[in-house]
């Protein structure tokens, strides 16, 4: 069976990053490379992803990509956005990430994911002048299983190690059960307390 690439949402958004590329031909390749163990090494440090990928040459090629690192100001933000969400923060604890999130992020002018090939800063040490060259698509491929597995690398790619963020703040798992009790329970008597006015009979 073949591998699927973007298994989740999240890993298929980061696959977004193929988007509107003219070289239609480099990606069936890309992923062909990524299928057949050509990525040999990828590594995550920081908003930088580096690989090396198995091509015509002797030696593997040198892959770059690197990512828009988020400030110091972006990540309280982002904190504070997840904060106000307890389905959100919820979800974060049971490692998923709920698509309003992303949607948030983006409309905070944070985006998590790339929406096209050019948000992205690329190199390959191949000779191909394209950008991205097959071994990068097969990079960005491959990143995509990593990221379906774990969805913390979405934010690890940008700078932020979320949960040491969120544990900087005090945020356990139990206070988001507990906020997500708080909110189920407005609702409940703000449903009460609508149908009690409903009713109340007109006065004549």
């Amino acid at each position: 069976m073949a591998t699927k690439y973007g298994k989740t949402w999240w890993g298929e958004q980061w696959l977004g990053a193929l988007k509107n590329i003219d070289y239609s031909n480099r990606l069936p390749r890309g992923a062909s490379y990524a299928r057949n163990g050509m990525v040999q090494e990828i590594n995550f440090s920081g908003n930088v992803i580096s690989a090396k990928v198995k091509g015509s040459h002797r030696t593997p090629y040198s892959e770059t990509i690197k990512l828009p690192e988020f400030s110091s100001k972006d990540v309280d933000k982002l904190i504070n956005l997840i904060q106000e969400q307890p389905v959100v923060l919820s979800k974060l604890f049971n490692r998923q990430l709920d698509e309003s999130l992303a949607k948030m992020a983006a409309e905070a002018g944070m985006p998590l994911f790339p929406k096209q090939w050019k948000d992205l800063k690329m190199s390959c040490s191949c000779p191909d002048w394209t950008v991205p060259c097959k071994h990068l698509a097969a990079v960005i491929y491959k990143t995509s299983m990593e990221i379906d597995n774990n969805p913390f690398l979405v934010f690890a790619l940008h700078g932020v190690d979320l949960m040491a963020e969120l544990e900087k703040r005090g945020i356990t798992a139990a206070d988001s059960t507990e906020m997500m009790e708080v909110e189920n329970t407005s609702a409940v008597f703000a449903t009460m307390e609508q149908m009690q006015l409903k009713e109340v009979p007109e006065q004549l």
